[in-house]
């Protein structure tokens, strides 16, 4: 889809209606947007529509409420065009302007699109000054959004007539249409692979996407990937308890973007640290390379020396659960819904759009994304209930319930980005149906260690739509996963299970180090007869991340 800024109205032609070609170029519509008070935004640019639009209002009792449309179809035009054939009106109602949030925003960029894709080729949408620059950007990204598709198993495919949509807006705003370009390109890739089915998005094919990217941004990405053997000589025992019951080998795939400066592992500030892991020959010169995480307190912003200088190109890190297919492995789930369980990789499928999104941002910051892959399956080789494993940090983990797998894969994958020595993490995960319960499918759910990291992302939030809520992670909660016979147990009982997930996440992020973890499991995919991947939270991140690289 097509999509720019324009400061001109759409061209009338002679051509006759009758004899004209549904799927001409020529095909054109004026989308006019009218408040709950038959208000017409924009009035001022489209004094040449004035007659129409106003007739049209009167004839259809149009109320300009929210999503409601009326359309002309071009059949008659005013005193001035009576001889010509116009281009369409569409009539969309925006209700109240002071409530155009980006809900109501959403679903009049849907209704527009719905309203216009298979009968025009072209639409122009008259907007003036009506929307801020936030909102503007909301709309230009939903309105690409409702273009998007994902038909690519049907035996026959519909092509939209709608190829090109013009912003009728002042030219001030083409910075933030090129962004939301940018992070539509980004969501669209994240709701690509992840409504691929199980048996075609394993962790080897998110492994082979990052590849790709790296192969189209040679310039600002590097992809490394390891396989099972290289965890294990890592010592990422929880990792590994979770792929090994499947015969789809578990990845972890590494993209560095690298948009401010040229950056890796080995030129990072390093400092020795403690590690379990015992790592030989190859592997051994691959973490050698990656700095151990400083113990103890990061420095205070304002003090002396060179710390602050030091860490001045220290990257974000991005951590995504990428369980590519969750059985539950031997506590396995009821069989209804089950195949929705192919979006449990929602959080790994977001980082890997969030990176394409910013190599086609090019924004000037450096970003880690971690997808941490594996496929959750029952068998001979599968992890029981109430085995022991040992995590990358050295901690111990009794297994209680398989199916609470993805803190697993997240806790292994925390210890190991903590050697880049990043300003922040920032996990990702379809991790909880508590989740679901507490918040439904509306906002995420945000825990944070850090009050910096907590209110950046609430005000991205705000700023892209892409909203988030701040939950609690007391220390009270942390007894709920003491294990008898362990360092911890991966479940923590009935009460509070995303909050306890969070508790246990936070058990291997090193003091001082900035933290935060977003539970997508309400706001990944919409389920039912229209499932489908949202594409969230790539917005957010996108937004997180410019604000960063605007403070840098």
């Amino acid at each position: 889809m097509n999509i720019k800024l324009t400061q001109h109205l759409p061209k009338t032609h002679t051509q006759k209606i009758l004899k004209k070609e549904a799927k001409d170029k020529d095909d054109s519509c004026l989308v006019v947007l009218v408040d709950d008070k038959k208000n017409v935004l924009a009035a001022s640019a489209l004094t040449d529509y004035q007659a129409r639009i106003e007739q049209l209002i009167e004839v259809s009792h149009f109320k300009g409420k929210a999503c409601e449309t009326v359309a002309d179809y071009a059949l008659a035009g005013d005193k001035k065009t009576t001889k010509e054939n116009p281009v369409q009106l569409l009539l969309v109602g925006v209700g109240c302007c002071d409530k155009l949030n980006n809900t109501i925003l959403q679903k009049i960029a849907n209704t527009i699109y719905q309203s216009t894709h298979k009968r025009v080729a072209s639409i122009t949408v008259a907007l003036g000054d009506t929307l801020e620059e936030n909102q503007f950007g909301q709309f230009a990204l939903n309105l690409l959004a409702a273009s998007y598709r994902f038909d690519k198993y049907k035996s026959e495919q519909q092509t939209p007539v709608l190829t090109d949509i013009y912003l009728l807006a002042d030219k001030s705003l083409e910075a933030s249409l090129a962004f939301a370009q940018a992070v539509f390109t980004g969501q669209s890739l994240t709701r690509d692979v992840a409504n691929e089915p199980g048996n075609i998005c394993f962790p080897a094919y998110m492994a082979e996407q990052a590849q790709e990217l790296a192969k189209t941004y040679p310039d600002l990405l590097k992809v490394t990937v390891l396989g099972e053997k290289e965890m294990s000589a890592l010592g990422m025992g929880c990792f590994l308890a979770v792929s090994q019951g499947s015969t789809k080998e578990g990845q972890l795939v590494l993209l560095e973007y690298q948009g401010k400066s040229k950056f890796s592992a080995s030129t990072v500030s390093t400092k020795n640290g403690n590690s379990s892991a015992k790592v030989s020959g190859s592997l051994k010169a691959l973490t050698d390379k990656l700095p151990m995480k400083k113990a103890g307190k990061k420095a205070d912003k304002n003090s002396e020396g060179n710390t602050q200088t030091a860490n001045d190109g220290a990257p974000i890190v991005l951590v995504g659960k990428g369980v590519t297919f969750d059985s539950g492995g031997i506590s396995i789930k009821p069989g209804a819904a089950m195949d929705e369980m192919k979006f449990d990789m929602g959080g790994s499928a977001s980082v890997l759009g969030t990176i394409k999104a910013l190599c086609e941002a090019r924004l000037p910051i450096n970003v880690v994304g971690a997808l941490a892959c594996a496929e959750n399956m029952p068998s001979g080789d599968a992890t029981r209930p109430g085995d022991i494993v040992k995590a990358m940090n050295g901690k111990s983990v009794e297994i209680l319930n398989t199916d609470a797998e993805g803190r697993l894969v997240l806790a292994d994958t925390l210890c190991y980005v903590q050697r880049y020595n990043p300003s922040v993490i920032i996990d990702v995960a379809t991790l909880t149906g508590a989740c679901v319960v507490a918040l439904g499918h509306v906002r995420s759910a945000v825990f944070s260690n850090d009050e910096d990291v907590l209110f950046a992302l609430e005000n991205a939030s705000n700023q892209s739509g892409d909203l988030v809520w701040h939950m609690p992670m007391d220390d009270e909660y942390q007894t709920q996963i003491d294990s008898p016979i362990a360092d911890m147990q991966n479940i923590g009982g009935k009460g509070a299970g995303a909050v306890t997930a969070a508790c246990f996440l936070s058990r291997f992020v090193e003091d001082g180090q900035a933290w935060a973890h977003l539970d997508i499991a309400g706001t990944a995919w919409i389920s039912g007869a229209e499932k489908a991947a949202t594409g969230r939270p790539v917005p957010l991140f996108m937004q997180y991340l410019k604000n960063s690289a605007n403070m840098a």
